[in-house]
């Protein structure tokens, strides 16, 4: 009867034990989870604002441009590159980390607003070239034709990533 208590004894220890440590591993493994859940939603928080800015820099940065061609005034070099600079920001705040961070839709949504962002780039340059070289007239109207619809497209396009990032950031009010 006594080795019955102490096997007993020593089967009730070994399992307290194992409980205890598969217990412990439980919830090590749940709390990681929920770190690394509050880690991927800060970091998308923070990729959702930098995405907010950078639009935000290329209306900035595109303004003084545009008052200049309004004026019949060539933008200057510094008006231009600022407003290339911008639209390239936008674009690399669009790449990787929201392809990486993201929903599929939000990767998609991303990759969207960086062709529009190349597209944009592309119309800008040869129209800053024309003003440049005289071959088409320094005005608003010359300005809305060629830019206005790329301009939109890109507004357009992050408008979506940014419904996009809402509806996973804040869900119920999606």
């Amino acid at each position: 009867a006594g080795g019955a208590g102490l096997v007993g004894a020593v089967l009730g220890a070994w399992l307290g034990g194992r409980a205890a440590t598969e217990g412990t591993r439980l919830g090590a493994t749940i709390a990681a989870a929920e770190s690394h859940a509050l880690w991927v939603r800060q970091e998308r928080t923070r990729t959702y604002d930098q995405v907010c800015t950078a639009y935000s820099a290329i209306g900035v940065r595109l303004y003084p441009l545009y008052a200049a061609v309004c004026r019949g005034e060539l933008p200057t070099p510094e008006q231009e590159e600022a407003a290339l600079r911008a639209v390239g920001e936008l674009a690399g705040a669009c790449s990787g980390t929201v392809s990486f961070l993201g929903t599929p839709v939000i990767a998609a949504a991303a990759l969207d607003v960086v062709d529009r962002c190349d597209r944009f780039e592309v119309e800008l340059r040869p129209f800053l070239t024309a003003l440049r070289a005289g071959t088409l007239p320094i005005t608003e109207e010359s300005f809305q034709s060629r830019l206005n619809p790329s301009v939109h497209a890109l507004r357009d396009a992050r408008n979506r990533l940014v419904d996009e990032f809402r509806g996973v950031l804040l869900p119920d009010e999606g």
